[in-house]
Parts: C-alpha cells; structure tokens; sequence
C-alpha cells in the first residue's frame, strides 16, 4: 500500500502548483486591472463601478473580455473595450502587463498625457485605438515591434513630432490612422514595405517634404490621404501602379509640378481630390480613364489649357470641380456626351470664354451647375431649363445678356439661382412663381427692368432676395409679406416708387431689409415693429417722410440702421431701444427734440451719425459710454451748452463732427486724451476761451477745423507736434499774438487758414518749409505786418494765397509772381510798396488794389516821383541833367530805328498780296476769311455796315486789348468782333499769328470760335487748317483748358484739364480732334452726352472697341474712371481737383478696381 500512497502525493503536489500558477496569474491581472483603474481619474459615467477588490472575478467587469490561454488553459484578459466612456485622467503603463491582450480599445475619450512605451510588450496586440483623445507627446518608436498588429489607429489627438521609420516593420499592418494631429516631418519612406496595408490615412498634420515614391509597392493600398498638410515637391508617378487604389486625397498641400499622366491607371480609383496645391500644366487627358471614378476635384491650382473634351466619357462621374485654375478656352459641348451620373459641374473662376453651350441639356441627373466668374457672353440658353433636376445654378460674375426666359419654371427643384453682376436685360418673368422649392435668389448688379413680378410671392420657401443695382421700377410687391421664412431682402438702388407694403411686417425671420436708394415715399409701417429678428435696417436716399412710429421699439437685435437724406421729423426715441448697435445713420433728415440718452446703452456702438436734422438741447452725457465709439457726426443741429467731459472717455474716438451748432464753452482739455482722434471739426458755434495746449497731444490729427468761434488767446507753438495734420483752418475767432513759426514743421499741412483773427507780428518764413500746402494759404484780415517773406514763392504746389487787409510793407517778392501752381492770389489792403514785376502781369488788379505805393504789372505804370526818396537838391539836379541828356539820346536812337522799321514794314506790306486799303473797292468785295467751316463768307465792308464803322454803340464788352462789338449780318448770322489796340507791326509777328492760329484752333462749348483775324489794312488769315505743330503752347490741339485762350498762363489746373482729356482719349480711343464730333461738339461734350443717356448701349459707345470685351468690374471702373475725367475737365479752374485730389481719385479706383464676387458669404452692410 506504500507506492499508491506516494502516488497520490505526487499528484497532489502537482495540482497544488497548477493551482497556485493559476491563481498567481490571475491575481497579477486583477492586480494590473486595478492600477489601470487608478490612473482614470474621472469616470462621470459611473463604468468602472464594478472594477474593486470586493469582485475579484474581473472577467465581469465592464470592458473586459477573457480567454483561455492555449499554452495553460488558464483564463486570461484577451480584449479591453473602454471607448466613448467619458473617461479622463492618462493611460497607465501596467496595461503593458497584460501580455495576452489582443484587442485594446481606449478611443473617444479625454484622456491626456503620453502614450505609454510599455505597450510595446503587448507582443499578441492586434488592434491599438487610442483615436479621439487628448493624448500629447511623440509616437513611441517601440511600437514598431508589435509584429502581429493589423490596425493601429491613435489620431485625432495632439500627438507630435515625427512617424517613426520602425512602422515600416509592421508586415500585417492592414490600417494606420495617424490623421488630425499635429505630427511633423517627412512620411518615412519605410512605409513603402507595408504590402498588406489598405488604409494609409495622415491627413490635417503638418508632415512635409514630398510623398515617397516608395509608396507605390504598398500593392494593397485602397485609401491613401495625406490632406491638409505642408507636403511640397511632384506627385510621384509611381502612385499610378497602385492598382487597388480607390481614394487618393492629396488636397490642401503644397505640390508642384504637373498631374502625372500614370494615374490615368488607376482603374479602381472612386475619389481623386488634389485641390488646394500649386499644379501646373494641363490636365492629362488619360484621367479620363479612370472608369470608375465618381469624385473628381482639382480646383485651386495653376494648370492651364482648356477642359478636356475626354471628359465627356466618364460615364460614373457624379462631382467634377476644376474651379479656381488658369484654364481657358471653351465649355467643350460633348462635355455630357456620356456623364448621365453627373449630378455636380463647378467649372467657376477659370477665365472661360464663349457661349453656354446647350448640349449641358444632356447631363439628365445634373444638380449643381456652376459657371460663375469667368468671361461667358451670349444668353442663357433656353436649354438649360430643360435641365429640370437642378437644384443650384451659378451662373454670376459673367458678361451673360439677353434675358431670363419664361421657360426658367422648368426648374421646379431649383434651390438657389445666381444671376448677379452680368448684362441681363429685360422684366423678371412671372413664371418665377413657379419656384416653388427656391430659397436664395440673386440678381443684382444686372440692368433688369420692369415691375417685379407679383408671383414672386409664390416662392414660400424664399429666404433671401437680392435685386440691387437694377432698374426694377413700380411698386414693391405686397405678396412679398406672404414669405414667411424670409431673411434678406435687398432692393437697394432700383427705381421702386409707392409706399412701403405695411405686409412686410409678416416676413417674422427679416435680419437684412435694404430698399435704399430708390423713390419710395409715405413712412414707415407701423407693421415693422412686429420685425423682432431684424438686425440691419437701410432705407436712405429715398423721400419717406412722417414721424417714425413707436411700434419700432420692439426692434431690439438692431444692429445698423441708415435712415439718412429722406424727409422724417419728429423724434428718434423709438429707434433706439436696441443696446446691440454697431452703426446708427439718420443725417439730412428734419428730426428734432433732444437727442435720446438710450443711445448710450450701446457699447459696440462705432458710428454715430445725426448731422443735417433738427436737434435741440445738449449732447447726452451717456455718449461717453459707448466705449467703441469711433466716428460722432452731430452736425448742422441746433445743439447747445457745452462738450459733455464724458465723451472724452471713447478713447477709440477718430472723426468727431459738431460743426454748426450753437455749442459754447471752452474748448475741453481733455480731448488731449483721445490718442486716436484724426478729425475734430467745431467750426461755426460759440466756442469761447483760449486753446487748450493738451489738444495738441492728439498726435494723429488729420483735420483741425475750429472756424467761426468766439476763442480767444494765442496759437500755442504745441501746434507744431501735430505732424501729421493736413487742415488747420481757425479763422473767423479772435485769436491774437504771433503766428507760431512752429507752424514750419507741419510738413503735411494741404491746407491753413488763420484769416479773420487779430493775428499781429511778422509772417513766419518758416512757413516756407510746407512744401505740401496746396489748397490754400489764408491769412487774411489780421494785423500782420512786416515783408512778405520770399520763402513764401517755394510753396510749389500752392493755389490759392491771401494776405489781404493787414499791415504788410515793402516789396512783393517776385518769388510769389513765379508760383505757377497759382490760382488765386490777394495782396489787397496792405501797404506794400514798388515796382512789381512783370511776372505779376496777368493778375487782375484787384489782387493788388489798397496798396497807395505799389505800381507796374496790372497797376498804373510807375513814375518817377513815385521811385525817388530823400534824395538832396544837388542830387536832384545832376539825376535831372543826365536824364535829360540820356531821354534827348534815346528820342534820336528810337526816330532812327523808328523810320528804318517803317521802310521794312512798308516793304514787306507791299510783298503780300492779300493786302488792301479799306477804302479799296477790290478788299469790299473780297471775302474777308476765305477758308475754314464758317457758314457764309465774311466782308470787311458788311461788318463795318452793321456796326456803322465800328460805331460805340455796337460795344458788347471790352478789356487791356480792345473792345468787343456785336454784329449782326444781313444773313441773320451774330458774329462777335474784337478789335485790337495793338500796332499793325504786331499783326505780322510770327508768335501772334501762331498764338491766334492755336486758340483758333480750340474747340469747346464755352468758348466763341474764333473764325480769323485781320489788319485794318485787309490782311487776313483763318485757322481751320490742322498741318502746323505749335509745342511752343501750353499743350497741344485738343489738350489745351479753355480758359488758356484769355489768360495764355499754364497752370496745375490747366494741366489737370490735359490730364482729363488723355484720360478721355485711353478709354474712348478717339483723338480730340476725331472728325465724328463735328463743328459744334467737343470731346468733353460727347462724353457727357452719352453719360447722361440712359441705357447700356449709349454709354458702351465710349469705350474703345479695341479694349473690350470687358468684364462687369471692369466696365464699372471705365465709366468711374470717366467720372474723374468729367471733373478734370470742368470749365472753371476752380471746379476742378487739384493734381493730388485728382491722383488720389485715381488711386482710390485702383484700389477698388475688383468688386467682391461672392457676395453670398460677405456683409454688404458694414
């Protein structure tokens, strides 16, 4: 019985350490389990509540899935699932210990920190997701070994730094999510070595460098997307061998180079997307290939050519965007040949020309089609309306004509329809109530006509209406209130009459209502209170009128509102219970009462704007706490009492506005504290005090403009830290002292006025350094006295200059006499004194007159007596006998040359052959200007029958050249003849036969044509004849300002005036001497007459048909750009901009030369 015994024993201490291996290895994982619980620090959702000691059957725990180990048969953690849990806190490394762990799912959760190294002992691991965390640090490069891993997805966190190389040994890999983190560097060319691997997906990191050729072995490769990245480099054409390949997303990258041809191969290709990269080249033609394609999109890339025409044959394309290229060319017309599944053609911004072509009828399933922003002509076809399954049509930014067909109600699924910024032309047809299904609804910037359409009412489903920039006339439809799911309607700058439909208050969901500029009248509904979403509000520029009705406190989500130049009055109480503003506008109106204090209650408030009403009482104080306050416009009102201080607690303040109020008090000090401020504008109230030195701390003043108070004291030389000040005007107040020279250092001063004031001292040379100034140099009515200083003459681009009525002596400089820029000039009422030379020549007298002691240029000729001072009698005598002696020796050398000019006059008289008496009976019957476009032949003897020989008695006018007669011929014809004082010599100097043949030459409305001129001995001459060049003028033929023919002085405005007419002649193509314009119309004429015609085609007669076809932007800039020439030309000098103005003019429409295409994404109501 002994070995049975032993046996048994044996046995028992076998099973005993079975059992306790087993036990040992259970009690290891329960023990890992629990330190894995530990590191979850949040579990809101109560998931590991059966995770604890107390249950030590942790195979019953949630997540946690067990089997039997082969090797023992023990029970083992084979799989733990904690997804989507809510869990926070970090992943422990002690998962490292469950070494039977095949699945291990901790995704979608917020769990934080790295990614533990100790994973990597998860030798039988199969599928890692940690996706969807807050995960940071590296990807560990130990996880490289985990050889029997097939799906590895950790993305959607913000992992960083590179991928490791050693994925590369992950043979059985058959899905890498690396996608949405912040990983860098270059895709490790490793990777190629994954031949199981199907989904490749790296997308939104900022991996760079290019795409590895190596790419191309991974044979079982179905999707690969490296989007959103900062890859660079070509696309490998090794890509193409990839013949499993169904998604290939490379969008949003950097990539160069062209499309390589061997993706054409791509047989099993669904998605092909590489917008967003910088290809160039044309598209290959073998893409179209690619038979099972579905999604193609490569827009937002350089390539060039044309649509290929191969495309027609993909029979499985549903989406094809080549938007956003350099592409030209034509629609191909067999572009729907084959593409029944086409449901989405984006062909946008890719300079096309020509036609729509109707064959896109074709395309049975097309939904979306969008041909906006390129160079299309001609009508919409009637064709596209067979298209009934569309639901988009973009068809904007073209140079479309013609007009919408009726047949339009075809498109009953039609969603969205985009006309705008084309030629359209015509009435909106009523069948448009028939879209039933339209929503947004485009048509601005056309030249559309007519009512609009009652039906429009139909279209229930409408949430924005857009008719701007038409000519929409008649009344706004009442069934528009019918649209209950309206949002925007926008009919701003139409020419809608009537009142405004009081239904409108039923379209509840409004936030936009613009029916500016148009001609509505009556007021405004008391309806409109019921619109509580409404958030913008424009009805300016019409001629509503009547007090607003208290129904509008309701509108408290207002958050801009322009009721400026319409004719309401009473009180604006109503409007303003909104604390959401952002822009409020009621100028040029006639509303009184006070300003409301409500208007403080909003803080984002920026403009302000009341100018132009009937405003009485003080400004509010609560002003001040519209901390965003950036532009106050309260403006011709009836305002009084003083500044409110707090205002000056809007520290955003730039543009403040208070001119011609009834405002008083001092100046506050504490505008010194507005650091933004660029215009301050007080002029014309009873602002009294001396002038705050702190004001002068506003160092970003523009505009200073104080005119028309009662301030007092001197100017403070602080004035001069204002360095970037362009208007100072502060005449017309009582200010004293000197004149600062501080002054001297506002290098951008364009305009200073200090006249009307009791300014003393001595004219500042210093002023001479603003070499800037150009609109005006006033200093007029002061007690100025002292020289003119000469430094004033290097004012260059000065045009206007008065320094009248002060007590100014001596000379004028004839520095001032040289200023060619010039325009304006008074020197009156001083007494000044001298000879003025002859540069001052052209002035009129009254620029010089109440100066007793100043002669020559315009002025009587100097005398002797008025040249001597405080000589001695021996003096007198002596300069008396010289003179005398030199006069007796001038007298005998002027009858000496007198009667030698005399006999070449009379020789040279004798040698013209045109020359008669006037008592000739051969020159009373010769014609007196054989030549040129007059009507009739004129004879000396029928003038001087009409006038009875020039008689006084004819005299119509006369000047410093001679006297002006009107004449009336037998005929019926009045004529004009001027007869000059001037010698019968001066009528044969070369220069003034040329001079008259140019002004004769001079075409314009305003100017008499002068027809020719002659001796009063018969000479004659006309000026019709064009073979002469006369560069010696002030411009040439054509070019020259009218106003050159009475004053022959070239100045800025005489130059701007040329500079309009070569503006005229770019645009039009023709010379101002073109024949087309004819006898009585000049270029600037013609211009204006077709401007002021209504309809396109009148004013398309401007434009130089070498220049088009133009774009819509395009041709709104040329008829701008006429705008400018039109005020360049203006007949006064003094209507007209100046050289800076006009180039400022000039640059502003270069600025703005493109319009926003793609209104539908941006506010135009900011």
């Amino acid at each position: 019985m002994a070995v049975p015994k032993r046996g048994l024993l044996l046995f028992a201490a076998i099973s005993f350490c079975f059992s306790f291996g087993f036990v040992l290895c259970q009690n290891q994982e329960l023990s890992s389990l629990l330190e894995v619980k530990k590191s979850f620090v949040g579990d809101p959702e109560k998931v590991l509540l059966d995770w604890n000691e107390s249950n030590p059957n942790f195979c019953s725990w949630t997540g946690v899935t067990c089997g039997l180990n082969s090797d023992d048969d023990s029970v083992r953690v084979v799989s733990l699932n904690l997804s989507d849990s809510s869990l926070s806190g970090s992943i422990s490394p002690s998962l490292g210990s469950l070494q039977t762990l095949l699945q291990l799912d901790l995704s979608s959760n917020s769990l934080t920190g790295p990614i533990p190294t100790t994973l990597s002992n998860l030798s039988s691991l199969e599928s890692l997701l940690l996706f969807s965390n807050q995960l940071t640090g590296p990807i560990p490069p130990q996880l490289g070994s985990l050889k029997s891993l097939q799906v590895l997805r950790i993305g959607d966190n913000g992992l960083s730094g590179p991928i490791p190389a050693s994925f590369g040994n992950l043979v059985n890999l058959v899905t890498l999510g690396l996608a949405s983190c912040s990983l860098t560097g270059p895709i490790p060319p490793q990777l190629g070595q994954l031949s199981q691997v199907q989904n490749l997906i790296l997308q939104q990191n900022q991996l760079e460098g290019p795409i590895p050729a190596e790419l191309g072995n991974c044979s079982s490769l179905a999707v690969f997307t490296v989007a959103v990245n900062n890859l660079n480099g070509s696309i490998p054409g090794a890509l193409g061998r990839l013949k499993n390949l169904q998604t290939l997303n490379l969008a949003n990258n950097s990539l160069s180079g062209e499309i390589p041809s061997q993706l054409g191969e791509l047989s099993q290709l669904v998605y092909l997307n590489l917008m967003g990269n910088q290809l160039q080249g044309s598209i290959p033609k073998s893409l179209a290939k690619m038979s099972n394609l579905q999604n193609l999109d490569l827009s937002m890339n350089m390539l060039t050519g044309g649509v290929p025409e191969e495309f027609g044959s993909m029979k499985q394309l549903v989406y094809m965007v080549l938007s956003n290229n350099n592409l030209t060319g034509v629609i191909p017309r067999n572009l729907c040949a084959n593409n029944t599944h086409l449901e989405s053609l984006i062909l946008s911004e890719i300079q096309l020309s020509g036609p729509i072509p109707k064959e896109l009828r074709l395309c049975p399933s097309l939904m979306q089609l969008d041909l906006s922003n390129n160079s299309l002509n001609g009508s919409i076809p009637n064709e596209i309306y067979e298209a009934v399954q569309l639901t988009h049509l973009y068809l904007h930014n073209n140079s479309l004509v013609g007009s919408i067909s009726p047949l339009i109600a075809n498109l009953s699924n039609l969603k969205e329809l985009a006309l705008y910024h084309n030629r359209l032309q015509g009435n909106l047809p009523k069948e448009i109530g028939m879209l039933g299904n339209l929503e947004v609804f485009y048509l601005y910037d056309n030249q559309l006509s007519g009512d609009i359409p009652m039906e429009i009412g139909n279209c229930s489903n409408l949430q924005m209406i857009d008719f701007f920039g038409n000519h929409f006339s008649g009344e706004i439809p009442v069934t528009i209130g019918r649209l209950k799911g309206l949002n925007l309607l926008h009919l701003r700058q139409n020419e809608l009459v009537g009142h405004i439909p009081a239904a409108l208050g039923n379209c509840h969901q409004l936030t936009i209502l613009d029916l500016a500029d148009n001609s509505l009248s009556g007021g405004i509904p008391v309806t409109f209170g019921f619109l509580q979403a409404l958030e913008q509000l424009m009805l300016y520029n019409n001629s509503l009128e009547g007090n607003l009705p208290d129904s509008l406190t309701n509108l408290r989500n207002l958050t801009r509102i322009n009721l400026s130049k319409n004719r309401f009055n009473g009180s604006i109480a109503a409007l303003c219970s909104s604390s959401s503003f952002l822009s409020f506008d009621v100028t040029s109106n006639s509303f009184a009462n006070e300003i409301p204090s409500l208007l403080g209650i909003s803080p984002s408030l920026e403009r302000l704007r009341l100018g132009n009403n009937q405003f009485t009482g003080e400004i509010p104080w609560t002003l001040g706490k519209i901390r965003d306050l950036s532009l106050l416009d309260l403006s011709g009102n009836l305002l009084t009492g003083p500044i409110p201080p707090q205002l000056m607690l809007c520290k955003k303040l730039t543009h403040i506005d208070l001119n011609n109020n009834l405002l008083s008090g001092p100046l506050p000090s504490l505008l010194g504290n507005l650091p933004q401020l660029g215009e301050l504008k007080l002029s014309s109230n009873h602002f009294s005090g001396s002038l705050p030195p702190e004001l002068f701390n506003c160092s970003k003043l523009l505009v200073l403009s104080l005119e028309g108070n009662l301030l007092n004291g001197t100017l403070p030389f602080e004035v001069g830290k204002l360095e970037f000040l362009n208007v100072l005007n502060l005449k017309q107040n009582q200010l004293s002292g000197s004149i600062p020279a501080a002054l001297g250092k506002l290098s951008k001063l364009y305009e200073l006025q200090l006249s009307h004031n009791s300014f003393s001292g001595e004219i500042p040379s210093e002023l001479g350094q603003l070499q800037n100034l150009q609109s005006i140099l006033d200093l007029g009515y002061n007690n100025l006295s002292g020289q003119i200083p000469p430094s004033i003459g290097t004012l260059s681009k000065l045009e206007a200059l008065d320094l009248s009525h002060n007590q100014l002596v001596g000379p004028v400089p004839p520095e001032v006499g040289d200023m060619s820029s010039l325009g304006k000039l008074n020197l009156s009422f001083n007494n000044l004194q001298g000879k003025l030379g002859e540069q001052f020549s052209h002035w009129p007298t009254e620029a010089f007159e109440g100066n007793l002691q100043l002669c020559g240029g315009p002025l009587d000729q100097c005398s002797v007596s008025s040249q001597r001072s405080g000589l001695s009698e021996s003096s007198v005598v002596v300069i008396s006998a010289i003179t005398t002696l030199t006069a007796i020796a001038l007298l005998a050398l002027g009858l000496a040359l007198f009667i030698k000019h005399r006999r070449e006059f009379l020789k040279r008289v004798s040698e013209v052959n045109c020359i008669y008496s006037s008592s000739s009976s051969q020159a009373q019957r010769k014609p007196l200007f054989m030549k040129g476009t007059a009507k009739r032949d004129y004879r000396w003897d029928d003038i001087m029958e009409a006038t009875n020989n020039l008689s006084d008695d004819f005299i119509i006018g006369s000047g410093g050249s001679g006297k002006v007669y009107r004449v009336e011929l037998k005929g019926g014809e009045t004529v004009a003849v001027k007869k000059i004082l001037w010698k019968d010599e001066f009528l044969l100097n070369k220069s003034f036969t040329r001079e008259v043949k140019t002004l004769g030459r001079i075409r314009h409305r305003h100017l008499v044509k002068l027809i020719g001129y002659c001796s009063s001995k018969g000479a004659e001459e006309n000026y019709d004849s064009n073979t002469e060049s006369h560069s010696w003028l002030a411009g040439s033929y054509g070019y020259i300002a009218p106003e050159y023919a009475y004053s022959l002085k070239a100045t800025e405005k005489s130059d701007v005036y040329s500079m309009g007419i070569v503006l005229i002649e770019l645009v039009s193509g023709k010379m101002p001497t073109d024949a087309s314009f004819g006898v009585d119309m000049d270029m600037v004429r013609w211009v204006e007459k077709h401007m002021e015609m209504q309809g396109g085609c009148a004013r398309e007669e401007l434009i130089d048909p070498a220049l088009k076809p133009v774009l819509p932007c395009e041709e709104s800039a040329v008829y701008q750009l006429l705008e400018i020439a039109l005020q360049c030309t203006k007949t006064t000098p003094q209507e007209r901009p100046s050289s800076r103005q006009a180039c400022d003019q000039l640059l502003h429409l270069y600025k703005n030369r493109m319009v926003d295409f793609d209104k539908m994404n941006n506010d135009p109501y900011s």
